[in-house]
């Protein structure tokens, strides 16, 4: 079964004790009353242990907003940083996950678990993936689609005044010969997937262009292209909202459904290696994880709707 929720004024106080002890120097006076405060009740060290995951795992969250700043007191006020964490402890890690996702000046994205069709004027079809901004420029000279975050599938179309086609990204550029083909941005490079046609890609710091045919994939960063690998099946699967895996270790699996769910969902580290294959609608991701436990032998516990452990199953 799972625990109950924290209570607010917990949830609270617990956030409390972690702004104090995070600024300079706590002393054992006060280290003996936080002791005394976390054994007082069993919500009392669950609710500082989510502070401690917490701070953990929203390192992305922007300046100002985001509990890295809790450590900087010289440019964030004791109250400030109390709201930030409070706000991440209950209701805000579903909207905070939505924001981060979403470049909300881009000219067009998704936000997270959202897929979107945009056809453009050439005849260009583009297919924003989940927490997805792109900015589209058409002008006499050029058709260019900057990928800001996320990823973008592209169906590319002839265009009339024989424009040439860029999707950029902040590593370098990619060229489509008359292709199908998808575009994603990671942390430290981009990965291009052919599904028909070819290819070029050119990255920032290199004049010549590298090749990629349909049916492989390359990752790229500002220095050089990787060398080209066979598509993964189903690399494109999340166009028709459907996430495709074939042995795909779970802790793989629960990076990549964390992109379509708000919230955050972790892996224990003792299941991480189980292997798992099928196709998997990513419109309800609760039943993906109802089909996680029933096809391997782990546990789904809700800590809220948006903090979910994966765990090795009790006998």
């Amino acid at each position: 079964m799972s625990e109950a929720p924290l209570e607010q004024s917990v949830v609270r106080e617990a956030a409390r004790w972690f702004i104090r002890l995070h600024e300079a120097g706590p002393d054992a006076a006060q280290r003996k009353r936080f002791e005394q405060w976390r054994s007082q009740h069993p919500d009392h060290e669950r609710a500082w242990q989510l502070a401690q995951r917490v701070s953990q795992q929203w390192k992305g969250i922007p300046e100002g907003v985001g509990v890295r700043t809790l450590d900087r007191a010289d440019r964030l006020s004791r109250r400030a940083g109390l709201k930030a964490l409070i706000l991440l402890m209950t209701a805000g890690p579903a909207a905070l996950m939505v924001w981060r996702h979403a470049d909300w000046s881009a000219d067009e994205r998704t936000v997270v678990g959202e897929q979107r069709q945009i056809d453009l004027p050439d005849g260009t079809r583009l297919n924003l993936n989940t927490g997805s901004a792109v900015d589209i420029v058409f002008d006499a000279q050029q058709r260019l689609i900057r990928l800001r975050s996320g990823e973008v599938l592209v169906s590319t179309g002839r265009d009339p005044l024989n424009r040439p086609l860029r999707v950029q990204t902040g590593q370098g550029g990619v060229y489509p010969v008359g292709t199908r083909f998808s575009v994603r941005l990671e942390e430290d490079d981009s990965l291009v997937c052919v599904f028909g046609g070819a290819v070029d890609i050119c990255p920032n710091s290199r004049a010549e262009a590298t090749r990629v045919s349909a049916g492989n994939q390359a990752r790229f960063d500002s220095q050089e292209v990787m060398a080209a690998q066979p598509l993964v099946p189903g690399s494109d699967g999340w166009s028709m909202g459907v996430l495709r895996v074939e042995r795909m270790p779970l802790a793989t699996f629960t990076r990549e459904l964390n992109r379509y769910r708000p919230g955050w969902v972790r892996c224990d580290p003792q299941i991480a290696d189980l292997l798992i294959s099928g196709a998997f609608q990513l419109s309800d991701t609760d039943l993906v994880l109802s089909a996680v436990a029933r096809a391997l032998p782990v546990s789904v516990v809700y800590r809220t709707r948006y903090w979910v452990t994966l765990q090795p199953r009790s006998v």
